[in-house]
């Protein structure tokens, strides 16, 4: 594998950190398959290939909580299981924003409940612990995705705001941070002994990275061990001044885990696999050293790039 190796090197002097927690804890490292959301599309062959550590099992809200104390495992623990069988890894990601289901019956921003509405985020609660109870001691999740206030209509994890989201009536960064944090100890009671990964994204947005970086330090201090971080727009031609990186990469030379989501196929690939190539704006390999200066553990690819990642 051509991630750089590294240690578990954290900074015992800014990170109470003891070994038997170290030694507990489960963390994504290598390549994890992201698998389309809701659906197999990555066949048993290919999640077996030993380029792969595992695969991201992605799922919506509403499909999860269909009403309400009201939960569909199906998909997640046939996903789950498969992963186990195959001796792979897995990543959980629920979708929320406009992934949220209806019967919450709140209020909606381009598609997506207000990031500080009380009734999606006790709701969201609910859902987490759920999904905890169940997966959580399963000693094959290495992580699960931190969701929460995402907006709509992308359905994204990242903490992207809304367009005109600021303007709306209620609004203040502190409240939109203060809900992500909310979410994030949501997973920390649920998830106590594998990675919280948050993708983290640009919030409010342009160069102002304040919300991202609340939720960022609420993370690291609160549950320092479990931390991790990475923004999901891997390329070749990656800035690595743009404030999405920056953000990530501090965070590495701070001692915490980090990864990368790398760009994805584009439509013209069938299955996540013969998307053209320039859609990284040069080679994986390029895309990849930009990573492993960044201090990756791990990265999320598509299946169409599983030559690219076989050892030398």
């Amino acid at each position: 594998m051509r991630i750089a190796t590294f240690a578990f090197l954290l900074a015992v002097a800014s990170l109470s950190v003891t070994s038997e927690a170290l030694a507990q804890l489960r963390q994504p490292t290598g390549y994890f398959v992201m698998q389309e959301v809701g659906a197999q599309n990555v066949k048993d062959d290919k999640l077996a290939s030993p380029v792969f550590s595992g695969i991201v099992i992605r799922q919506r809200w509403s499909t999860v909580n269909p009403a309400p104390n009201v939960y569909n495992w199906t998909f997640l623990d046939q996903q789950a299981s498969r992963a186990r069988r195959l001796g792979k890894r897995y990543i959980l990601a629920i979708y929320t924003g406009n992934n949220a289901p209806l019967w919450l019956g709140v209020p909606l921003y381009k598609s997506a409940p207000l990031p500080w509405d009380e009734t999606m985020l006790n709701a969201h609660g609910r859902m987490v612990a759920a999904l905890g109870q169940r997966y959580g001691g399963d000693s094959s999740l290495a992580g699960v995705e931190l969701s929460g206030p995402t907006r709509g209509p992308s359905g994204s994890l990242e903490m992207h705001l809304a367009d005109g989201l600021v303007r709306y009536p209620g609004y203040s960064p502190e409240r939109v941070a203060m809900a992500w944090i909310r979410c994030i100890d949501q997973y920390g009671v649920a998830f106590r002994n594998c990675a919280l990964i948050s993708d983290g994204g640009v919030a409010p947005g342009g160069r102002d990275a304040s919300i991202t970086q609340a939720a960022f330090d609420h993370l690291a201090q609160t549950y320092p061990v479990q931390a991790n971080y990475s923004h999901c727009a891997l390329k070749a031609n990656t800035p690595e001044s743009a404030v999405h990186h920056v953000i990530v990469t501090n965070m590495a030379r701070k001692g915490y885990a980090v990864g990368f989501e790398m760009i994805g196929p584009s439509v013209a690939g069938v299955d996540g696999q013969n998307g053209p190539v320039s859609r990284f704006g040069g080679t994986f390999d390029q895309a990849l050293a930009i990573a492993n200066r960044g201090g990756a553990r791990w990265l999320k690819i598509y299946q169409g790039d599983e030559f690219n990642a076989i050892s030398p």
